[in-house]
């Protein structure tokens, strides 16, 4: 059976998650910090903007917007096998580091920008390993508190939240607060998240319709935003 087609499009934002081979919490300081400098390296490679990121002990969530269709395999290509070429060489290990593919959701900037900034940034403080993003250092959270683009960009919608920064960092810190008091969904497996004219207007775009193996589900994620994903029916 073929690979299951990437869906994307150039100016096309997505949040994307790799997760560690067998789920194993493989990551610690030394190797968080060779994945950011490869992160770095590959983000200079490609034509692209890198908004968020999260590297966790066994996984990692990045928040970027592509500006043509072929780059996001090939960036995250080249980010997973580069990374894990050095981790094993580090570790003196062999085989497999990644666990299969990576993952991506398309996300509707207008609905859902700042609440997937936000689920980004919360992953560390609803794994229970700090008590508030600010105290997470493997993420991109000071970046964009600092206005920092040196590895990220500040994307337009973000800096409409206000006048200068402290404006705009308080008013995410209250998006954050909203999105801490929501039910946590994992956006894994998710297609499309935004409101429901665009996931409707994502599955014509790519021509996605069910079937007798497969089902359309919707879950409403509060505040006119759903996510959409697609489930096996069949054996």
């Amino acid at each position: 059976m073929g690979r299951t087609r990437r869906l994307t499009y150039p100016g096309a934002l997505h949040h994307v998650t790799m997760r560690c081979n067998n789920k194993e919490f493989l990551f610690e300081e030394q190797s968080l910090g060779f994945f950011l400098d490869v992160l770095r390296e590959t983000c200079e490679k490609y034509d692209l903007s890198l908004y968020n990121y999260c590297l966790m002990t066994n996984h990692v969530h990045l928040l970027l917007t592509v500006k043509a269709a072929d780059v996001l395999s090939r960036f995250m290509q080249r980010l997973a096998n580069v990374f894990a070429n050095r981790f094993n060489v580090i570790r003196g290990r062999k085989g497999h580091l990644w666990e299969a593919r990576f993952v991506s959701t398309i996300v509707q900037p207008s609905s859902y920008f700042h609440r997937c900034m936000a689920y980004i940034d919360l992953n560390p403080v609803r794994a229970g390993m700090v008590a508030t993003p600010d105290e997470y250092q493997w993420s991109g959270y000071g970046f964009v508190a600092a206005e920092d683009e040196r590895l990220l960009r500040l994307h337009g919608i973000y800096l409409k939240l206000g006048k200068n920064k402290r404006q705009r960092h308080q008013a995410y810190l209250k998006l954050l607060e909203e999105e801490a008091g929501r039910p946590p969904y994992s956006l894994a497996g998710t297609l499309f998240v935004g409101t429901s004219e665009f996931t409707s207007r994502m599955r014509r775009r790519f021509g996605i319709v069910p079937n007798e193996r497969n089902c359309i589900r919707r879950v409403n994620l509060g505040g006119g935003v759903e996510a959409l994903t697609i489930r096996r029916s069949g054996p």
